[in-house]
């Protein structure tokens, strides 16, 4: 069994709203694990945006 807190590792930490109490959680049914290659390619494929005034 895993003890150790999963949601520093889940792409849905930002946004989840199952707890409050995030550095307890050991367990998931919502734990999408982030992969450092999805944020590389998602990084690279999001260009930055520039605002201009009009």
């Amino acid at each position: 069994m895993n003890q150790f807190n999963i949601c520093p590792s889940c792409m849905h930490c930002s946004t989840c709203v199952l707890t409050a109490q995030k550095d307890k959680v050991w367990s998931c049914s919502e734990f999408d694990e982030i992969k450092t290659t999805e944020i590389i390619v998602e990084t690279i494929e999001r260009p930055k945006r520039s605002l201009e005034l009009v």
